[in-house]
């Protein structure tokens, strides 16, 4: 590793990120208090409980710990080429690792330079891919913010029939996966090999949970087909070694 990579890395892990990062979370989780504290007002007011509304708690944080490990696979992949404190800072509140991904190799190739933490990746490079993070996501919330009333009375109007919005709804997660899968379809190669194994996990979920009715396996699908896809990833990066 050269001296400018060392020294972007040096700041993508200085201090000054785990003190945001930490913040950030500590609000995090100081909102998921509050929201617990009043749906157990809610609760109350409607006749549930407090046994009923601590397993519902229990529950849906037992629900919630495996699905968070493909946070923790994403933080994992992050965090050599942009250090730890700054994805794990946007994975805790809005980003998702596709996203961040693309965002950053977006602001390194305006910067000239082809991919995440390769050669010439220097802190000013670091510094741009961030901000491309940080600034694609703001008009994503800012939109919500301020036009979403609007955006629902726009949508309820085309959506009124129930085949078109399913055929909308679907055409829209089309769109925005095939943005994510654009790259490694184009290149080929490991990552090409990766979004296949991923592709196949997940059909083979889909079928387990639809037609053999294992309904539990909703909450982990995405998960295990990542860390499966990951496996194969691995083994045929050594085969190719």
């Amino acid at each position: 590793m050269d001296i400018t990579m060392r020294e972007y890395l040096k700041v993508a892990n200085g201090n000054i990120f785990y003190i945001c990062g930490v913040v950030i979370a500590l609000i995090v989780f100081l909102q998921a208090l509050l929201f617990i504290r009043l749906s157990f007002k809610e609760g109350k007011k409607h006749g549930l409980s407090k046994q009923q509304m601590i397993k519902a708690v229990r529950t849906g944080a037992t629900v919630s710990f495996i699905p968070a490990v493909s946070i923790l696979i994403s933080l994992i992949a992050m965090a050599p080429v942009l250090g730890i404190p700054f994805p794990w800072l946007r994975l805790s509140i809005i980003g998702s690792a596709p996203y961040e991904l693309l965002a950053a190799g977006i602001g390194a190739k305006a910067m000239g330079v082809d991919n995440l933490g390769s050669e010439g990746f220097t802190r000013e490079v670091f510094a741009n891919s961030i901000w491309i993070m940080t600034l694609g996501s703001f008009w994503a919330v800012s939109i919500v913010v301020f036009f979403l009333k609007k955006y629902q009375k726009g949508y309820s109007k085309f959506t009124s029939d129930p085949g078109w919005k399913n055929i909308l709804i679907n055409a829209a997660f089309l769109g925005v996966f095939s943005v994510f899968i654009a790259d490694p379809v184009t290149t080929g190669g490991l990552p090409l090999i990766t979004l296949l194994a991923g592709a196949i996990f997940m059909t083979i979920f889909a079928i387990l949970i639809t037609r053999l009715k294992i309904k539990w396996l909703k909450e982990f699908a995405l998960t295990f087909s990542m860390i499966l896809a990951m496996v194969v990833a691995a083994v045929f990066s050594n085969l190719i070694l």
